[in-house]
């Protein structure tokens, strides 16, 4: 089996298993607060991979890891404190922006190459991103075009986790998914701890809400989308490459929309669906050979 069939398949698995996250993440913060969701999600995520880090170079090779994995830690924060006002449907289209800034973050810091078609295809993408981000201010009042501030929110996270995207296909060449992985998590989670500590002051005896699919959507989140769908989408950049990995934005949106349109009663708007066809066109188009 080639290396490109390899990532495909670790694509489709991470779309299998990863398309559920924005609605399942919305199903949770009805019972936590933003902050503390995400702080024990990765705790949870933490305590999982540690034992099969007891054998590797892991604390030796952190420090290295920090600071690229802060990268991902931004888009984590930012995704969670975003996606409470927004869709979930648009949350996750606004990550078809993720493999047109991967491909431009390549460029610009390790001087991949970026052929006509591949400008033609950010050019489209960006626009439809755009779109999407400021579909609350064209579609004023309409309930499924999601929030302004929320979408913003998200699409930094986007630019931060191209970025992530683009420097783990550098990392991979040193180091083996499981310890990239690992270190996004401990570090994610060491950085969500004094936001943590900030929830208890705001949110005093939270944990007294609590309710059953909260807390089942906290364990889905935990060990389906932080510690299998990331380590998929590690695989999947070594064995393709971050671009090729990025093609599971073109399925993400599709399964994110069937979920939120079951669990949460989500319905698309005409805004979603021009500014959705062409991030995803831009995707296509960026990504084809």
């Amino acid at each position: 089996m080639s290396d490109k069939q390899k990532a495909l398949i670790f694509i489709l698995l991470t779309v299998i298993l990863g398309g559920m996250t924005s609605t399942v993440t919305k199903i949770g913060l009805t019972s936590f607060p933003s902050l503390s969701f995400a702080f024990i999600r990765f705790l949870i995520a933490g305590i999982i991979v540690f034992p099969f880090l007891l054998k590797t170079d892991f604390l030796k090779n952190l420090r290295q890891l920090v600071p690229f994995s802060l990268l991902g830690s931004i888009n984590i924060a930012f995704f969670i404190v975003g996606i409470k006002t927004t869709t979930a449907t648009i949350g996750q289209l606004l990550y078809a922006g993720v493999p047109l800034l991967t491909a431009i973050f390549l460029f610009l810091l390790f001087k991949e190459r970026l052929t006509r078609k591949k400008e033609l295809g950010i050019a489209i993408g960006f626009f439809g991103v755009a779109l999407i981000v400021l579909l609350p201010a064209i579609e004023k009042g309409t309930r499924f075009s999601g929030d302004l501030l929320g979408n913003i929110l998200i699409g930094i996270g986007v630019i931060s986790w191209s970025l992530y995207m683009a420097y783990s296909q550098k990392k991979l060449q040193s180091f083996p998914p499981l310890i990239i992985n690992s270190a996004f998590i401990w570090t994610t989670c060491f950085a969500l701890f004094p936001l943590f500590l900030t929830d208890l002051i705001s949110y005093p005896s939270w944990w007294q809400s609590l309710t059953i699919p909260g807390i089942l959507s906290l364990f889905y989140i935990s060990i389906v989308s932080t510690v299998i769908v990331f380590l998929l989408n590690q695989y999947a950049i070594r064995h393709g490459g971050a671009i090729l990995a990025s093609l599971q934005f073109y399925l993400l949106p599709i399964v994110a929309y069937l979920s939120a349109s079951f669990l949460l009663g989500e319905q698309l708007t005409l805004g979603i669906v021009i500014g959705g066809t062409l991030a995803l066109l831009g995707v296509y188009i960026t990504t084809k050979k």
